[in-house]
């Protein structure tokens, strides 16, 4: 089977598997890791706050001690916590398209011991990353290439399914409360619809650009999956 059928197959599953609790919990946690980093390393960079603890939850949340005054700079970090999140998706199906799966189990083995060295401070971030890094390993220590094929597409394909289904969050969240629309939308005072449509947009054109760029499907497949994936989103997020 090839590369690229396997990640159709990896993306159907990465959505299953965020609708079941018990898997959904533990692997949203990279997605929500991933962005909470890029927002300490976003203050870091703008020098506009503190920022070097991260906390991450039982129920797939977490959060950072960071300090900004700024709202500008509150808006401008919580997009680049969305849109690096897109980019790294992309990153990571390059090195897929370059049959380099091992660097991607090394990058997130990397990122968690990172984390836990630099910014995870609660003891059930510290547990789940630990556990992150032994899953990931053993398939390193045996010299399991088949293994470390399919879980490394399926990571990335994770990554790039939490982040279409955080978009499609913010829209259904926006025809709820008013006191449930994501930080983004607070910060900013924009619609939260609006900013879903955004961010869902943005999504697509990255999952567009993997295919058609990275992968080199044929245009007509990419439409015909893309539907086919958001008719599937409707019906599990609905």
């Amino acid at each position: 089977m090839s590369t690229t059928s396997l990640i159709l197959i990896y993306l159907t599953a990465a959505l299953a598997i965020s609708r079941l609790p018990m898997f959904r919990v533990y692997f949203s946690l990279c997605n929500t890791l991933i962005e909470k980093i890029i927002h300490v390393l976003a203050v870091v960079a703008t020098r506009e706050g503190k920022s070097n603890k991260i906390k991450l939850y039982k129920n797939g949340s977490g959060e950072t001690t960071s300090i900004v005054n700024s709202k500008i700079q509150k808006v401008m970090i919580v997009y680049i916590g969305y849109t690096g999140t897109l980019l790294l998706a992309m990153g990571l199906f390059y090195l897929l398209s370059l049959n380099k799966f091992h660097f991607v189990i090394y990058f997130f083995i990397a990122l968690m011991v990172i984390s836990i060295l630099l910014w995870i401070r609660n003891l059930f971030g510290i547990l789940w990353a630990l556990s992150f890094v032994a899953l990931l390993a053993v398939p390193l220590y045996f010299r399991n290439e088949l293994a470390i094929m399919h879980i490394s597409i399926f990571l990335s394909s994770l990554i790039l399914i939490q982040a279409i289904i955080n978009a499609f969050q913010v829209i259904r969240q926006s025809f709820r409360t008013e006191g449930k629309q994501g930080a983004l939308a607070k910060i900013a005072r924009i619609p939260a619809i609006i900013c879903g449509i955004a961010l869902l947009g943005q999504s697509l054109y990255a999952a567009y650009f993997i295919f058609n760029e990275v992968l080199n499907f044929k245009v007509a497949m990419i439409r015909f999956e893309l539907l086919e994936i958001i008719q599937i989103m409707e019906k599990f997020i609905t």
